[in-house]
């Protein structure tokens, strides 16, 4: 399924910077920078791999495009396990896209969205997790994701499930064994309790993998949370405080917020995806109702709810609606009661599971950021985190098949010749995982959420 024609693309971002850079990738990649470039060194002619050259790139008619320096790769100990051209070059887009086109003149395609990763996934370079991590470790945007993302390209989740699926094969190895040559002498060490106790310890360090999901997911993407109250009780300000920016306008009127506004914040290694959003009351204003509706879809697709309490007010007969309407729909929610610098400390209502903030003065603000942080992220990290909604649907498949095996086993229902068959469902739900098993539809969807130079 690797395709035979080489591909080109620009590898980064269009804008004018001091370099750009083009990648060339396939069995015309050498022949292509012979014919576009001309080496100020004679021993360009040679195409040494892993040497960098400097000269001057220039068109079919001969004229100067840029000064360069061009690195050459040979297959296989290049990216994507082809010979490999990058031209480094100054970063005018103008430059960038005109030699592009005299690549692709020279007979290369341009790639398609995450082509060259395909291609090392396709000549054995990466798996499919590590191709995966990649595309995680450009997009992380705190320690902990990098972290995690660095591990993965590493191998660490590729040498995770190589072992799962080397005990599943040494399990299925027996059992066939056993059923082919019945008479002959095989190992008696694998008896039912042995492996029983051997697909136990499967299981465990599956459930480890499956239950690590939900915290890899929030350090990857974060956490989505919704600021609630009544109207004028400082959403939009404490927004605007988390933001260190005028986001959202603020006045002493109450609606002002008609519909939500969506920002990212970091808080350490935790990200908040945070919605701000029109203040809940009863109000005839046809616009203002459309935004408390939305405020209620907001809650039901909220991970973390920041309930706003005015302090000079305290809880009214409508936050406690809410309140229970919360507790109702089982939400994890803080109550957080603003405006303090506007009471005295003495006249403080005390209201459970809240944090006392001015988003005005700042006052709190720390202790309301290490609180949602203590909520989400635990300080050790685990190195086998997966947070691909891929990997989770694939080793509840295999936990499933080992499950319905172990019933098997026991009950000693199903024939000794239908037993591997779940063994081998629960190993192919893994070797999708790393791409040992996978379609050209897997692939397509993986590789199409990857930029064009990747």
């Amino acid at each position: 399924m690797l395709k035979e024609y080489t591909i080109a693309n620009i590898i980064t971002p269009l804008i004018e910077c001091g370099i750009g850079i083009i990648r060339i990738s396939g069995i015309q990649s050498f022949e292509i920078i012979d014919k576009l470039f001309q080496a100020y060194n004679s021993a360009f002619k040679q195409k040494e791999s892993h040497k960098a050259y400097l000269g001057v790139l220039h068109n079919s008619n001969g004229d100067k495009l840029d000064e360069a320096l061009v690195l050459l790769m040979k297959g296989p100990h290049s990216f994507t396990g082809e010979d490999t051209v990058e031209i480094h070059c100054h970063g005018n887009p103008f430059i960038l896209k005109e030699t592009l086109k005299e690549i692709i003149k020279l007979g290369a395609k341009k790639s398609e969205a995450g082509e060259f990763t395909r291609r090392a996934f396709l000549n054995g370079k990466l798996d499919l997790t590590q191709s995966e991590a990649i595309l995680d470790t450009i997009k992380a945007n705190n320690q902990k994701a990098l972290s995690l993302s660095l591990n993965q390209l590493e191998g660490s989740l590729k040498n995770k499930i190589g072992l799962l699926k080397e005990d599943l094969i040494n399990i299925i190895a027996y059992l066939e064994a056993s059923i082919d040559f019945p008479d002959d002498e095989i190992e008696e060490s694998y008896t039912n309790d042995v492996i029983n106790s051997r697909i136990d310890k499967l299981l465990d360090e599956i459930n480890k993998l499956l239950n690590s999901y939900s915290q890899g997911k929030i350090i990857k993407d974060g956490v989505m949370t919704v600021l609630i109250g009544r109207p004028n009780v400082g959403k939009s300000s404490l927004l605007n405080s988390l933001l260190n920016e005028e986001r959202a306008i603020i006045t002493h009127l109450p609606g002002t917020t008609r519909d939500a506004i969506e920002e990212q914040i970091n808080i350490g290694d935790l990200i908040l995806n945070i919605v701000d959003t029109a203040g809940f009351r009863e109000t005839e204003d046809l616009i203002e109702k459309i935004g408390i509706k939305k405020t209620y879809n907001y809650i039901d697709k909220a991970q973390l709810i920041l309930f706003l309490v005015d302090a000079r007010q305290g809880l009214t007969s409508d936050d406690y609606i809410m309140i229970e309407h919360l507790k109702k729909i089982d939400k994890k929610f803080l109550i957080v009661i603003n405006k303090v610098d506007l009471i005295k400390k003495t006249k403080l209502e005390d209201i459970n599971n809240s944090i006392y903030i001015s988003a005005k003065d700042g006052t709190g603000l720390e202790e309301l950021k290490s609180t949602i942080k203590d909520l989400f992220i635990k300080d050790e990290i685990e190195e086998y985190y997966i947070s691909n909604l891929r990997y989770y649907e694939s080793l509840v498949k295999s936990k499933d098949s080992l499950d319905i095996f172990k019933e098997s086993l026991e009950t000693g229902i199903v024939p000794t010749d239908l037993l591997s068959i779940d063994l081998k469902d629960a190993y192919i739900a893994l070797a999708t995982i790393t791409g040992d098993d996978f379609t050209e539809d897997l692939l397509d969807n993986i590789f199409s959420k990857f930029c064009i130079g990747k």
